[in-house]
């Protein structure tokens, strides 16, 4: 696939149009503010995709921790909230990784980065809620498991959304540039 990066400014436009569609979807990724879906997963693969440079990987996840306290600082609930925060490095980590992995290898290696990753990403989230932030009802892991299984269809079709929209406004802007040139 060819970058929509080449020029540093590019990249870096690029770069600050994914920190806003991610603090933009994140600051009602809990549903309270009423606005799109969180981009958040979608942000780090296309970032891994597109601009590959590992050092942006801490300043989005650092981005999204700002955005999340802001989030609670307005009113979202802080159960979410705690050690159990830690365990997002390595989901994320893994979903900027697969997207390094998918850049320059096809639609076919990147919709299995955007499956593979989503599936390793919501399970080391849930799996990091479930040993650090137990919750009153003290589930087992079977039952904890099986309680959050019904949520991943619709974080895997929020995040294949996002990054097929992500990559459309790629393939029009090549487009678009080659066409004024």
């Amino acid at each position: 696939m060819d970058k929509i990066t080449s020029a540093p400014r590019g990249f870096w436009w690029l770069a600050l149009g994914l920190a806003t569609v991610l603090a933009i979807t994140r600051l009602g990724h809990f549903g309270e503010h009423g606005g799109p879906p969180d981009a958040s997963w979608a942000v780090f693969f296309l970032a891994g995709l597109w601009l590959r440079d590992l050092r942006l990987f801490p300043a989005y996840f650092v981005l999204g921790w700002i955005v999340d306290l802001t989030a609670f600082a307005l009113g979202t609930p802080t159960n979410c909230y705690g050690i159990a925060y830690l365990f997002l490095i390595p989901a994320y980590g893994a979903l900027f990784l697969a997207g390094r992995w998918g850049s320059d290898r096809g639609y076919g290696r990147v919709s299995l980065a955007v499956t593979g990753s989503s599936v390793v990403t919501f399970f080391l989230a849930n799996l990091g809620m479930f040993w650090l932030a137990p919750s009153p009802a003290a589930l087992s892991l079977s039952e904890f498991a099986s309680t959050v299984a019904g949520y991943y269809p619709g974080y895997l079709m929020t995040m294949a959304t996002y990054v097929a929209g992500g990559i459309v406004i790629e393939r029009v802007l090549r487009f678009r540039r080659r066409a004024l040139t």
